[in-house]
């Protein structure tokens, strides 16, 4: 952790956590949104739009999607129907209960992301608050950045003073995501597959701007 970001921090059994008595910065303030972009529940209106987002990370063999946790097996009418339950806190066993959102435009699904309401053990040390994708046909584009502003803006309102948003330390591109967007680098975890875990924590408690 570097002196610079050492002060939002407080130790406690080995791993660096948000300190109560420093207040960091806000989040940069968000570039005004292009009015034909938006970020909204899935809803039944976008069931082609989604199996056409899905699609385009087959085509390129992503196995791993952050932040959509839909089953294959599900129609898309309970695809809908359990990300509503979850964003209620009706989660699944071992589950926290989340919220997830889609960026589109128009008709278009060009992300996903998905806020968890609190964190687990195990969420605290890998997984954090939020997970989020973007289809690969549409990357390079500031839609990341988009997706985790909303996300964050989402948390704050739901009282969440802090967020902590993981990545792989491999992952330079979602480094820079969460770090345009006043992540604080706290530590490295290593994990299981050998593949350390960058964690960061933004600040969220507001100061005189909005997100």
């Amino acid at each position: 952790m570097s002196e610079a970001s050492r002060g939002f921090f407080e130790m406690r059994d080995g791993r660096a956590l948000p300190s109560r008595q420093v207040a960091g910065s806000p989040l940069p303030e968000d570039r005004p949104w292009e009015p034909h972009l938006s970020v909204v529940p899935l809803s039944l209106d976008h069931e082609e739009a989604l199996r056409d987002f899905l699609a385009d990370f087959a085509a390129t063999e992503e196995t791993g999607l952050d932040g959509y946790f839909g089953r294959p097996e599900w129609t898309h009418a309970e695809t809908v129907a359990a990300f509503e339950r979850w964003s209620h806190g009706d989660a699944p066993p071992g589950w926290v209960p989340s919220t997830t959102r889609f960026l589109v435009d128009g008709e278009r699904i060009l992300g996903v992301s998905n806020l968890r309401h609190r964190l687990s053990p195990h969420l605290l040390e890998h997984g954090g608050h939020v997970g989020y994708s973007v289809r690969p046909s549409e990357r390079g584009q500031g839609h990341a950045k988009r997706l985790l502003r909303a996300a964050a803006r989402r948390a704050r309102r739901m009282g969440i003073a802090h967020l902590l948003v993981t990545c792989d330390a491999s992952n330079v591109a979602s480094a820079c995501v969460i770090e345009a967007c006043g992540g604080i680098l706290a530590n490295e975890v290593p994990t299981s597959d050998g593949e350390p875990i960058r964690r960061y924590w933004i600040e969220l408690r507001e100061r005189g701007r909005s997100l």
